[in-house]
This record gives C-alpha cells, structure tokens and sequence, in this order.
C-alpha cells in the first residue's frame, strides 16, 4: 500500500516553471498566461504564481493587477479551482510554501511569473524552476536577458529562451534567436497576434479563437486566422516545454532519412 502511494506521488509530481527576463515588455506575462492554456488544453492541473511587483493588488480595487483579470477572463471560460490557480507571492518564503502546498494539492504544472527587477522572491522563484523560460520579443531584449542569465543565473542548463510576439515578422525573429547565441532556443515561437496581447480582456485563446470562428468568404475571417494560427503555436509550445521538462530537445528534421535519428535515440 505503501509503495502504490509513493508510484502515484511520484507520477504526478509537478512540474515548476519560472519565465526570467531583466528587461520589462519582453512578454513574460503574456508568455505565462498562454502557456497556462496551453496546458489547461492537455487536461493538466495548472496555478500560476505571480512573483511580479503587482502581487498582492487588491483584485476588487480600481486596479487590479494583469493575471487577477485574466483569471476573472479565465473563469468566464469555465476554468477554475482545482483545475486553474491563481497564488500571488510577496516574499521568498511564500514562495516556497506556496508551491510546496501546490505540488500537495496535486496541481501538474506550476508556472511563475517574475518582475524585471531581481528581488528575493524573484530569486526564490528561479531556486526552486526546473526550467527557466526566458522570452524576448527583439535582439536588444535577447542582449538584455542574456546578461541577466550571467548576473543572477550563471552557468545553467535549465534554462530555454523563447523567441516571443517579434512585431517585425520573420527577420526580426531569426535576428532575436541569432542573439541568443548559444543557449538553447525553443524551435516553437509565439507570434505578434492579438489572441496572445489581449489575453486579459478574452481568456483562454482556444475559447477566443472557437468564438472567431466564420466561413472563409465571411467578414473577419482573416482575424479568425490569425487567433487559429496563435493557439495553434501555443499548443506546439506546451509540448515542446513538456519534452523539455522531461530532459528531451527537439532538433530540426533535415529532410533526409529519420533512421539515423532512431539509430542515435536507441544508442
């Protein structure tokens, strides 16, 4: 009895993410609040810790912070406790308790949300990640980050940069990864798409992009479009931060035969 117990902790133990970026408007909150779809989509238990210096805000005051109206978005999307969580941390403390008591709860992924200023709190969210996802929306964010990786995080190999709603299209993002030099990039990408920027007023993006959805030969198709190939990204990013967690990499296929690729997988 006892050993069952202990196979069934271990299989749902949760997975702990923190997204990392010293340069405000990199797309943290926006690359947290999509990925939490994108798991919700797979049917996973998600809370999202917000470590940001809006944490605490009073959700029924003039302003609330950004994720306390998401989860209100959230909720009218049908999404709520147990199945999506909303833990707001002010100290390193909180921050370890509260997702110590999460991974109780029996909640799978844990997703955090950080400020561009490094404090403690934002330092005990990165201690305790088995990924740090750092986004950047343009070469000068990637330079940034990068030196941030070096100031607080140093040598690591948990850490993936995501190339996150360049506004410029294609060019700038192949620059933003070129930056990135030689950390690890995911291969999936979030697009510039207002599915993904207007998260707080819509909710959940497979919920919005289904609402969008029309005839081709109909008024606002090309919007439909848009939010289809937006989520459709989201869901291609959940995945590969799923491999990532497990310790996996994607490569890219080079068109030729995949029997080297098994041989070197069996090996």
């Amino acid at each position: 009895m006892i050993l069952s117990t202990l196979i069934s902790r271990k299989a749902r133990l949760m997975h702990t993410i923190t997204f990392f970026a010293n340069k405000g408007g990199s797309g943290r909150t926006i690359a947290t609040m999509a990925l939490a779809c994108g798991f919700l989509a797979q049917g996973k238990r998600v809370a999202v810790m917000d470590c940001t210096d809006q944490a605490g805000c009073n959700p029924n005051g003039p302003h609330p912070s950004t994720l306390q109206n998401w989860m209100r978005q959230m909720a009218a999307c049908k999404f709520r406790p147990p199945q999506l969580e909303l833990i707001e941390c002010q100290t390193p403390g909180e921050v370890e308790d509260c997702a110590a008591a999460a991974d109780a709860r029996g909640i799978d992924i844990l997703l955090i949300d950080t400020a561009a200023r490094i404090r403690e709190p934002q330092i005990a969210a990165l201690g305790i990640a088995e990924l740090v996802i750092a986004p950047a929306i343009s070469p000068f964010e990637a330079r940034c980050i990068l030196d941030g990786i070096d100031e607080y995080l140093g040598p690591t190999e948990d850490v993936m940069c995501l190339v996150n709603g360049c506004r410029n299209g294609a060019p700038e993002a192949t620059e933003t990864r070129r930056t990135f030099g030689h950390f690890a990039v995911f291969h999936s990408e979030l697009p510039s798409a207002e599915a993904l920027s207007d998260q707080i007023l819509n909710g959940d993006i497979g919920h919005f992009t289904a609402s969008l959805a029309c005839r081709p030969d109909k008024p606002g198709f090309a919007r439909y479009r848009e939010a289809q190939d937006a989520w459709t990204a989201v869901q291609r990013l959940a995945f590969e931060v799923e491999f990532a967690l497990n310790g996996h990499r994607l490569e890219l296929f080079d068109g030729h035969s995949a029997y080297p690729i098994k041989r070197k997988a069996v090996a």
